[in-house]
């Protein structure tokens, strides 16, 4: 079986649409959204005249049966996570002054409103983002992968941190074993490739295919929005275990060029 993942659509719908395509020529019998399904931030996207929040949704709940909410997913319907790297955001988060939560959060969460631009979107929408979990076992042939949007105890990917050090992911080992998975998969990270994690070693992988060992690993996905990363999507074989990093064409040119 093939599994398409997308990550970090950050309502670029252009971008979305095209690693659809090339998940349906890959013959993918499932896709996978590892979260940011919306979130669009000045200056780091570009596309504010194509983004569209509520396409993008639609498209994913169509498409992907497997999908987790991302730290911006959240944001859009001021859900605060629930699993939190230890911080307490106490009661009526949203309701507070934006001065009194940056005050609180001293810098270890994301605030957002200082250029996130709000999404548009319908009540279904809305409903659908808060309906998203976190995390989401799955089978894959004969094992189990997880699916977040980061790494425990974020799995959504809201406070500011990257590990850097493999040691900086025993806990998340630790919750893939928990739940019977030696494979976990995320986004947040937009590699310019792919990035696996193992317990000794941390590997940026280029675009193009990988064998996988069978080792408990952490994979993150490319985004699929424009930044100024490369960006691109990943099919899993599950019967031969390796993994196609595959980038995206500029889709910016190509619609211009139809315009």
């Amino acid at each position: 079986m093939k599994v398409g993942f997308l990550a970090d659509i950050h309502e670029d719908i252009l971008h979305l649409r095209a690693a659809l395509e090339i998940l349906e020529r890959q013959r993918c019998e499932q896709i996978v959204c590892l979260g940011d399904i919306v979130g669009f931030t000045l200056p780091f996207y570009q596309y504010i005249h194509s983004r569209d929040a509520e396409s993008c949704v639609t498209l994913v709940r169509d498409r992907c049966p497997v999908a987790v909410a991302g730290n911006h997913d959240l944001y859009a319907v001021r859900k605060t996570p629930e699993h939190r790297a230890g911080f307490d955001y106490g009661e009526n988060w949203y309701g507070l002054d934006y001065a009194v939560r940056a005050k609180r959060a001293r810098n270890r969460i994301w605030l957002y409103e200082d250029n996130e631009i709000p999404p548009r979107l319908s009540p279904a929408s809305i409903e659908y983002l808060r309906s998203l979990p976190e995390f989401r076992p799955f089978s894959i042939g004969s094992d189990s992968c997880m699916v977040t949007h980061f790494c425990y105890p974020d799995l959504s990917g809201s406070t500011i941190f990257f590990p850097e050090q493999p040691f900086h992911l025993r806990k998340h080992f630790q919750f893939l074993e928990e739940h019977g998975c030696r494979m976990g998969i995320s986004g947040h990270g937009h590699p310019e490739g792919c990035l696996i994690v193992d317990e000794d070693r941390f590997t940026l992988h280029p675009f193009g295919t990988i064998q996988l060992t069978g080792d408990p690993v952490w994979i993150v996905a490319p985004c699929i929005a424009r930044t100024s990363r490369a960006n691109g999507c990943l099919v899993l074989d599950t019967e031969t275990m390796t993994l196609d990093i595959i980038p995206l064409k500029d889709q910016r040119r190509e619609h211009a060029d139809r315009v």
